[in-house]
């Protein structure tokens, strides 16, 4: 009786260990320790505007009228200004100019321009061309509205995040979302990305220095961020469901070897 007792204590304590998760783990970039003065140069990704996608497009101009014809904001009856028309998202979709599937964003007075394919300086210098035409003294903005990431998985908040720094890493996404949970496998993370020949998928591991030189460590407009979760944390509920059934099997034979004496 007092054999199977201590079996049953020995076999609690191997759980116990092996259900501890090393830290090593969860460790970003182990491999760049004592190579921190290595320069690690990253192409950073340039986003050319597709269909679908909503722009900010300001043109002012020394002739008031010209600038309200482009924005109500700057009318001087009108208190709210940019921050009311573009301050929140449904403003932002209300009030920017969508890019349909030709390609083109439609304005007031100029009518189509095409912006498909271009990044935002060049877009500006599209549509200042066209205004240009028209007004000779108004000067053009142009900014992407709909640069957000989705951050699903293992995360502590995932939602959709919303950049407006023209880039964003995998570890600013994992930043806005606070940061990866207990359970996450950092070597499983996968980027799923909208291309014009269909959704293509990275896999990358943050232990390793290489993933900064992957396509995917920038992020770009609507792409989705995925923290699987570790193995580790399906074996740690068996082993605790294991465990409790242990528990109380060896609690019952100390009790039967109680009752027994």
């Amino acid at each position: 009786m007092k054999k199977i007792i201590l079996f049953g204590v020995i076999l609690l304590l191997a759980l116990n260990f092996i259900s501890c998760r090393s830290t090593r783990n969860m460790k970003y970039f182990q491999d760049l320790y004592g190579d921190s003065q290595k320069a690690m140069h990253i192409q950073t990704p340039e986003y050319l505007i597709k269909p679908d996608d909503n722009l900010y497009v300001d043109i002012k101009s020394l002739n008031m009228e010209v600038s309200q014809l482009f924005s109500p904001s700057k009318s001087t009856s009108y208190s709210g200004g940019t921050q009311s028309e573009f301050g929140d998202r449904s403003s932002q979709y209300l009030n920017g100019y969508q890019v349909n599937q030709k390609g083109k964003i439609l304005l007031p007075v100029i009518g189509e321009v095409n912006v498909s394919g271009m990044n935002e300086e060049t877009a500006r210098d599209s549509i200042q061309r066209r205004v240009g035409e028209y007004f000779k003294d108004a000067t053009v903005k142009v900014k992407i509205l709909t640069y957000k990431v989705t951050v699903l998985g293992e995360v502590k908040n995932p939602g959709v995040y919303y950049n407006y720094n023209k880039s964003i890493t995998i570890l600013d996404a994992l930043g806005m979302a606070n940061g990866t949970t207990d359970d996450a496998s950092v070597r499983k993370v996968l980027v799923i990305r909208s291309t014009d020949s269909g959704n293509k998928s990275y896999r990358l591991d943050l232990t390793e220095k290489s993933m900064m030189s992957s396509e995917a460590f920038y992020l770009l407009p609507n792409d989705v961020l995925y923290i699987e979760p570790d193995k580790y944390k399906n074996h740690n509920i068996n082993t605790t469901a294991f465990s409790l059934v242990l528990t109380a099997i060896s609690t019952t034979i100390l009790i039967l070897s109680y009752v027994n004496k």
